[in-house]
């Protein structure tokens, strides 16, 4: 007695790679679908950290962009958006499964005023707050100059801080004009004036003179320039 044997259809290659592309095209057809079908819903602003006038800046930074689909909204755009505001440090745009696609933002902390309108960070970063009332705030320290500059003024203003420390002065206003001049008034009322030309140096050397040469006439000076090449020029306060 003889057993017949049945020989399985064999299973090529090429029909592995249909099967594939069609299910491929499928998935893709269906995701499309799928993606076209979404409801569209606003942009939800998480309010963490932020004051009111942040969180209506940010709407009408997104404002124009308007009600999203959760798939196919643009995220780089959002954070474009937000980041075009000066104050935002950093801006964070996700899709969240609960609450559709969410942007949240880390305000920046001012530690000085600069020029009249702004405020500047400690990165030297100028920039406008959500809410005008923050500027002119008489708890800061004053900075004027162009805003390229920030970062140098900013600098410039930790050195005086450090070395009139030991003099109890501390920087009230500090302004660098457009001819590169510095401009420097202390909370005791002294005003100092030195010129780009080893600004620095002679800054030093002034704090250096009246700890110890000046040191008994320090509260009778009124301003110091020190736009000379050799020695600076002292104005003592009126009787």
């Amino acid at each position: 007695m003889t057993t017949q044997s049945r020989q399985l259809p064999t299973i090529k290659t090429w029909h592995i790679v249909v099967f594939g592309v069609v299910c491929t095209l499928l998935l893709g057809f269906l995701a499309i679908r799928l993606i076209d079908n979404a409801k569209f819903s606003p942009i939800v602003i998480d309010p963490t950290g932020l004051s009111d006038l942040e969180v209506s800046a940010i709407e009408k930074a997104i404002e124009p962009i308007g009600a999203v689909q959760f798939f196919a909204a643009d995220l780089t755009a959002i954070h474009q958006a937000v980041s075009e505001l000066s104050w935002a440090q950093s801006v964070e745009v996700r899709r969240d499964w609960h609450r559709g696609v969410t942007v949240s933002a880390t305000p920046r902390i001012a530690v000085a005023n600069f020029g009249s309108d702004q405020l500047l960070d400690a990165d030297g970063v100028v920039f406008t707050p959500a809410d005008v009332r923050m500027t002119n705030n008489p708890k800061l320290v004053y900075l004027h100059g162009h805003a390229e500059e920030s970062k140098i003024i900013m600098q410039q203003t930790k050195r005086l801080n450090t070395w009139f420390a030991p003099l109890k002065m501390t920087v009230k206003d500090v302004i660098l004009t457009p001819r590169k001049t510095w401009v420097v008034v202390f909370h005791n009322g002294m005003r100092v004036i030195v010129d780009h030309e080893n600004a620095e140096q002679k800054l030093y050397n002034l704090s250096i003179h009246l700890s110890t040469s000046l040191k008994n006439e320090l509260n009778k000076i009124q301003s110091a320039d020190l736009r000379y090449k050799n020695g600076f020029v002292i104005a003592y306060k009126t009787a």
